[in-house]
């Protein structure tokens, strides 16, 4: 009888811990939206975690979904928070594009910073078509290395500033079709800067995280922290004969990643306001599994001691 209840016991236990480990422990995320920020500078749903004030928009916390902008002149602060993707086809982290519905003519955006964010697992992290002047600062976008789409996309979007960010992606930054005059300096790369049917271009000063792949040779100028070799990208253009390319620099290639501040240079993880939406919380499993096997071992030591005794 002893026998046949410790049996029930370690069986019902059993069965119930192992179906709390059959929950799911990745912190949960509230389902895909779409933010609007509109050319009223009204935000819908009005229940999103932004904060307005004046022409600052903060972010208090983690965000699942795209952010369309429609207002221009403005600052978009992630104060260290993300905003979070599900790596879907053509999706969009930051919407930057005209309005292309508003009659009689589009609207055009211009002059949005963007900064202290973290983009993770969009097709484009950000994604411009038209207006410009834009400012990208202290950000970190990480897209997928398998596909094409460019990690932060300037589409006949001129004057734009890049600075201070780790940007990931199989391409990490693309200037297409009169995106030109764009500073892209002081950032850490992983993947390739597109340029096609561009002009007056200032890239320099970044890291490229396959410099000493590409030339294994390159050594550092007297402790200056660049690379003696230039780091070469290229500019593409169609002609009738097909694409194009010509070589272009950076010049002074840093060799070693640039400090961010907020977010860190070379780990796909950001500042502690966003990990938690970043990494599974795993160790709830773990120590449910652990335990189950702990329990077993005690009910079976007390089973073996109950029958040695009799």
């Amino acid at each position: 009888m002893a026998k046949t209840k410790i049996y029930a016991i370690l069986i019902l236990f059993t069965l119930g811990l192992a179906s709390l480990a059959t929950v799911s422990f990745v912190k949960s995320q509230p389902s895909l939206n779409n933010v609007i920020i509109n050319a009223d500078g009204s935000i819908e749903p009005t229940t999103a975690p932004i904060e307005v004030n004046g022409n600052t928009y903060t972010l208090s916390d983690n965000m699942s979904g795209s952010l369309t902008v429609q207002r221009s002149n403005i600052i978009i602060d992630g104060a260290g928070y993300s905003l979070n993707g599900n790596g879907d086809s053509e999706s969009i982290g930051i919407n930057l594009q005209d309005n292309v519905t508003k009659v009689p003519s589009p609207q055009e955006i211009w002059n949005v910073t963007i900064k202290n964010l973290a983009i993770i697992n969009f097709d484009f992290g950000i994604q411009t078509s038209g207006g410009g002047n834009d400012t990208l600062y202290n950000d970190y976008v990480a897209t997928s290395m398998s596909g094409s789409a460019g990690a932060v996309s300037f589409w006949g979007c001129g004057g734009n500033n890049v600075t201070h960010c780790s940007v990931i992606g199989n391409t990490a930054v693309e200037m297409q079709f009169g995106s030109s005059r764009n500073t892209i300096t002081e950032n850490n790369f992983v993947g390739s800067v597109w340029i096609e049917i561009g002009e007056d271009e200032t890239v320099d000063r970044n890291y490229w995280s396959d410099y000493f792949t590409k030339y294994p040779n390159a050594t550092e100028i007297d402790s200056t922290g660049i690379g003696n070799t230039p780091y070469v990208f290229y500019s593409y253009v169609n002609s009738a004969s097909g694409l194009s390319s010509s070589p272009l620099y950076d010049n002074h290639p840093q060799i070693k990643p640039v400090s961010i501040s907020i977010f860190t240079s070379n780990a796909p993880i950001a500042s502690a306001n966003q990990i938690s939406s970043v990494i599974p919380e795993f160790p709830l499993a773990i120590i449910a599994l652990a335990v189950v096997l702990i329990a077993n071992t005690l009910v079976v030591f007390e089973y073996k001691k109950r029958r040695s005794r009799a």
